[in-house]
């Protein structure tokens, strides 16, 4: 075999990841914090394979898999944030270490660290969101984070007195999914059309979000969260945040972008002069916000803002 072909052979062996990078860009149906997770096995199965041969290899091959990873979801802040720490460790490891095998094994050892940590945030970020939840109050929700489910179920487990307002959230519908999961779990929940959303902020004590990211002025949410941060300002209901400090991304870092989805979940034929948009996120400016629930506590925004943006 020719040398340029062996080098092509080893460049193919060592982007082995492709399919399972494109079934995180194809996946709609979970939220940040399960892809994040998918994302850094995928990262954590690359460095135990060790195809690489050196410390220099290593880092060129992660760099390529972190960016591809990125770029499949650009809004998840957890993906960027996770990747690069992996990298970061690698490129600080002290240059008189040579032995690849000891490289592989303390990168391990720091990934393992890195889940064990953001595990324990979400609990941290669920104790202090519960809080806020009082006997009677109603909590109205949008899409569905899984940090904001959390928080609901704990709620449910300290066994407050409380009721849930869910969104169908289409076009997926996984604000129905996470309403039944509540109803299952003893939570009383009433179920409505997007279309509903003044009625049902109306009603609320608060708004209880989660988001994908937050930037410089704004953070990422599902598509009607915008329309119901508007609501909860003009109708003086607060609006909460749910979510980890990797998840501040700024613009000036990665820029934000927006993708289309699949048109035929909204119209299943083509139609002339009829243009369909489908996006499943959006950017909402963040001063729409009263608090933000992180694992280091209740901010008020400006707090949040000066602390963390």
């Amino acid at each position: 075999m020719s040398e340029k072909k062996a080098k092509d052979s080893h460049q193919s062996e060592m982007e082995y990841w492709r399919e399972d990078v494109e079934t995180i860009r194809s996946d709609s149906r979970h939220g940040s914090i399960y892809l994040s997770n998918r994302a850094l096995d995928i990262v954590e199965t690359f460095v135990e394979k060790q195809l690489y041969r050196n410390r220099t290899e290593l880092i060129q091959a992660l760099s390529k898999l972190s960016n591809a990873l990125v770029r499949a979801k650009p809004l998840m802040a957890l993906i960027y944030n996770r990747t690069r720490f992996v990298l970061d460790y690698i490129q600080n490891i002290p240059k008189e270490q040579k032995d690849i095998a000891a490289i592989r094994k303390s990168t391990l050892e720091e990934i393992k660290r890195l889940r064990n940590t953001a595990d324990d945030n979400v609990k941290v970020i669920t104790r202090w969101g519960c809080r806020l939840i009082l006997d009677h109050h109603v909590v109205f929700t949008h899409s569905a984070s899984s940090v904001v489910e959390s928080i609901l179920l704990e709620a449910r487990k300290q066994k407050k007195r409380f009721r849930v307002i869910c969104t169908e959230s289409r076009p997926l519908n996984e604000g129905a999914n996470m309403a039944m999961r509540l109803a299952e779990a003893g939570i009383k929940v009433r179920l409505i059309p997007d279309s509903d959303m003044a009625r049902a902020v109306n009603e609320c004590n608060f708004v209880l979000t989660g988001t994908d990211r937050f930037t410089e002025t704004s953070f990422i949410n599902k598509t009607g969260t915008h329309s119901i941060a508007v609501l909860a300002k003009e109708m003086n209901k607060p609006l909460y945040i749910a979510g980890e400090t990797s998840k501040v991304l700024l613009k000036r870092t990665y820029p934000v972008r927006f993708s289309q989805n699949e048109s035929t979940e909204l119209l299943d034929k083509k139609v002339d002069n009829l243009q369909v948009d489908n996006f499943y996120f959006e950017e909402i400016p963040i001063d729409l916000a009263d608090k933000i629930v992180l694992e280091d506590g209740v901010f008020e925004l400006k707090e949040f803002i000066d602390r963390y943006l």
